[in-house]
Formats: structure tokens, sequence, C-alpha cells
């Protein structure tokens, strides 16, 4: 029997001026976002300049968003317009994340298990302040024994990047890149590549002295 081809996703075209700086065209569509207010993104970006997620188009900024908390996210927990705090969180922790899970399995014991979440969860504080978070943590049977983390909180310079171990925030930082931008600062290539290693061994090295530090402790108190 003869069977038709399945029907491929059109992308639907707009009429609405593209926001992306420099370009011409008048087929774009409105992004897709709406924070926990329920305010719109304004922007519209034509097919050369919009993100698709799930065949819904967003701006890059929030495709960025909603990749990092995933498309199921409840609403509520979605960040205001402009808030970068998931992305951010999220874009680190896939620079890093592989050496954190190694340093992890390096001190498990025979009884614990490393476990990663993929996705960047809202959190909320003794206060009822909202932080963006992914963690990595050592599971054993009776529950969480360590707890690493990557945090954005609302409340604070969405660029601002804060490591904890447990409960304790042990480095913080702006990313270089990040801190350029501000600053009106072009850097590129080599110098580019070199200050996000920085960056990142920063935040690694606090990391592997914390855990360690921690491990030696709980030594001490069960000898």
């Amino acid at each position: 029997m003869f069977k038709r081809r399945p029907t491929e996703f059109a992308a639907p075209i707009g009429t609405l001026p593209c926001t992306d700086q420099g370009c011409r065209n008048e087929t774009a569509t409105a992004c897709s976002y709406r924070d926990r207010r329920g305010r719109a993104c304004e922007m519209a970006f034509c097919p050369e300049h919009w993100s698709m997620i799930g065949g819904i188009m967003y701006c890059r900024r929030h495709a960025g968003t909603i990749s990092a908390m995933g498309p199921g996210t409840d609403p509520s927990a979605l960040p205001e317009l402009e808030n970068r705090g998931p992305s951010l969180v999220s874009w680190v922790a896939d620079e890093i994340g592989p050496e954190i899970e190694e340093l992890l399995r390096g001190i498990a014991r025979s009884t614990e298990t490393v476990k990663t979440e993929p996705e960047v969860k809202v959190v909320f504080d003794h206060k009822r302040r909202r932080r963006w978070e992914r963690s990595w943590k050592l599971i054993e049977p009776t529950g969480i024994s360590l707890k690493v983390a990557l945090t954005v909180n609302e409340d604070e310079d969405d660029a601002l990047v804060d490591v904890r171990v447990n409960s304790n925030v042990i480095a913080r930082g702006v990313p270089p890149w990040i801190a350029r931008r501000r600053a009106g600062l072009g850097v590129g290539g080599q110098v580019d590549k070199d200050q996000r290693e920085l960056f990142h061994r920063f935040f690694i090295n606090h990391i592997a002295e914390e855990i360690t530090a921690q491990r030696t402790a709980d030594a001490s108190l069960s000898a």
C-alpha cells in the first residue's frame, strides 16, 4: 500500500519587522515568552533569527530560559522578562558540570551515587526569596549526603553566579564575557577563551577545596 509522507512542520511566517539589528525582513513573529506576571516579550524575529522550541517561537534570550528550565515548567516559576538567571546558570553548568561530577565520583563512598539535575529549578530560601539552581548530589540510602549547586538569586544581579556546597556559598562571580560587555570592551579570540577558562577554574578549584574539607571533617567526627 502507498503511504503519504508525513507532513513536515512548517514554520509560521509573520508580518512584523524583525528586531535583529540590521535585519530588514518583515516576516517576523512575536516571541511567545510570558513571564510569571503574564507580561509578554515585545521582541519579534524572522525565520533567520528566531529560535524554535517544541514548535514554539522565542527570541534567543527567552529560548535560553525555556531550554534551561524545560518546556513543561510551571509558568509561575519563570523569571521576569529581563532576567537571564536560569539561562546563565545552565550555560555555566554545562561548561563545568562534567568536572563537578568527576570530583563527586572521586570522593563518593561505596554506598553513595552521583545524581545530576539536568534542568534549572526555582528554589526558595527561608525568607521565600527565589533563586535559580542547577545541582549535583551525592545520594546515599538515607538521603542527600553532599550537594553542589550553581545559583543566581532573583533579587540580586542576574549575572552574579553563586557556587554552593550544601548550604554554604563558597564562591561567586560575574562571567568575564558579561563584565566586558557591560564595560563596553570587546575581547575575542584567545583572550576570551583564556578568561573563560580562568573563570571556570576559579569555581572548580573552590568546589574541590570545599568538598575535600567537608569530607575530612566528616571523617574526624566519625573517628
